[in-house]
């Protein structure tokens, strides 16, 4: 189980790059923001491009963990109605690109920024993640992904907005990547992860940082670990 929580972990920061990426960089952001009109007006890939980034954050977890093929669930379709093609996380970095390419309608440095995110190795230096052991067997557990909660606040939403009581009720920090494990059998909760990917920004290049991962308060943690990200926990705080 520690193997697994580890790997939700790493899903999860790959999932705050990728979210961190559609938000900084000009060339993402802008196909974020844009909205076409007349012929274009339907173009899912530009209309809604959010939708990308939580395809592509969906895509990045099912790669991570195949054998759970089949039970990795999201809200959203990874076919992109544009050009018919369908997202998915590729062997190479070089050949995600290729295909983020074409979905992004040739647009080069946002598929290549993109792609690398997707790839990147993630190194974890949380030791109290190895102390997690719960008696339920990956295979008996199934996975739901809300890949960027509070959408109006992710596209429009500021990083100004102070916190009230430790939690920002708006802005840009309220937008989370979220992801839970639970028994396939029974349904309850098992684990789950809360990554907070704008949490933390440089006051000098303005772009957000990672935060050390720690058990959260309240779920199986302790008082003292960081509110952010990521967090995770089990609901009956085994193992911590």
């Amino acid at each position: 189980m520690a193997a697994l929580l580890k790997s939700l972990v790493g899903a999860s920061e790959k999932s705050a790059r990728i979210a961190q990426l559609c938000r900084q960089e000009e060339a993402l952001f802008q196909l974020l923001i844009e909205e076409k009109t007349g012929a274009d007006k339907n173009k899912k890939f530009v209309q809604d491009f959010k939708t990308l980034a939580d395809v592509l954050i969906q895509e990045v977890i099912k790669h991570d963990f195949p054998e759970l093929h089949g039970h990795i669930c999201g809200e959203e379709s990874n076919k992109f109605e544009n050009k018919t093609l369908v997202v998915q996380v590729c062997a190479t970095q070089r050949d995600t690109a290729s295909l983020l390419f074409r979905i992004l309608d040739q647009n080069q440095p946002a598929a290549e920024l993109l792609a690398a995110a997707i790839h990147q190795e993630v190194v974890l230096q949380d030791p109290a993640l190895d102390t997690v052991a719960l008696a339920i067997p990956p295979e008996r557990l199934a996975i739901w992904i809300d890949p960027i909660d509070s959408t109006n606040q992710y596209i429009r939403g500021q990083a100004s907005v102070a916190p009230i009581g430790g939690i920002c009720p708006s802005g840009l920090r309220s937008a989370l990547v979220l992801i839970g494990a639970y028994d396939r059998g029974s349904g309850d909760p098992v684990l789950g992860v809360i990554n907070e990917p704008f949490f933390r920004e440089d006051p000098l290049t303005h772009r957000y940082l990672p935060l050390a991962p720690g058990p959260a308060p309240g779920l199986g943690g302790s008082a003292g670990a960081p509110a952010a990200g990521p967090c995770w926990g089990t609901p009956h705080g085994s193992g911590h």
